[in-house]
């Protein structure tokens, strides 16, 4: 794979021709110091990549000539995040990891005991940075297809979106709490040892949620599931749920 890796919308492609925006160009340029005739591999976050050459080193117009052109099929499995937003940048960073390891959907959620207020034009401005977040993601990890970010909501309304999931998890410290081994193993007895077709993790903030919140959760079909014996703070809890999950769903 080439050093460099861009992102590009379909409508900056002109015929065997990629025009990145500023951006994009700044960042090939400027920041990571690419020289005329570097190849690059491009990607449009949906699956479509192009191996280019860059022809114009400019900073604010950078060209890349196209030369092989790659399509990558959706993975077969969904795998989601349901996170409560915690406070400072720790999203961005559970957005980032998330990415990487090949979560395809986050829902940023609120919860009783979020700390972080998100209105107005600052709501505006946290979605331009968990945007930019993924998009940091997947240039650092080759993924081709960038995380879908929905729209931040509260925890009933979440709870109504997350009906269409195959394995609903909830990360919990309660003592009866079974092992994401254990529930894996019972959804494949249930459906004739076919893994889900799509699961979910619920992860709470810093202080974690409600009781009244959890058994709500609960009541919605999550299944309270142990991440072991420590407490782990909500972005290492998100980014090791979210890795032993994905070896499940990937590995034979």
């Amino acid at each position: 794979m080439p050093d460099y890796r861009c992102f590009c919308q379909i409508e900056w492609i002109q015929g065997d021709s990629i025009l990145l925006s500023p951006e994009e160009s700044n960042h090939l340029v400027a920041a990571n110091r690419a020289r005329k005739g570097d190849p690059v591999r491009v990607f449009d976050g949906a699956g479509h990549e192009w191996d280019a050459r860059l022809v114009d080193a400019n900073k604010r117009k950078a060209r890349l000539q196209i030369e092989h052109a790659h399509q990558f099929a959706p993975p077969e499995h969904t795998l989601a995040l349901a996170q409560a937003v915690p406070k400072g940048k720790l999203m961005e960073s559970i957005i980032r990891k998330a990415t990487e390891i090949g979560t395809q959907q986050l829902y940023p959620i609120l919860t009783s005991h979020t700390e972080s207020r998100i209105e107005g034009k600052r709501q505006e401005t946290k979605n331009q940075k968990w945007e930019a977040a993924t998009l940091e993601g997947a240039k650092q990890s080759g993924n081709p297809f960038l995380m879908r970010i929905e729209p931040l909501q509260d925890f009933s309304s979440f709870l109504e979106n997350a009906a269409q999931f195959e394995l609903k998890l909830i990360a919990s410290l309660a003592p009866g709490a079974a092992s994401l081994k254990t529930h894996w193993q019972r959804s494949l007895e249930k459906n004739g040892g076919q893994k889900p077709r799509s699961v979910i993790w619920l992860v709470g903030p810093e202080g974690d949620f409600t009781p009244d919140e959890t058994q709500l959760a609960l009541s919605c079909g999550f299944l309270p599931t142990t991440l072991g014996p420590h407490v782990m703070r909500c972005e290492t809890a998100a980014q090791y749920a979210l890795s032993i999950t994905q070896y499940e769903l990937t590995t034979s």
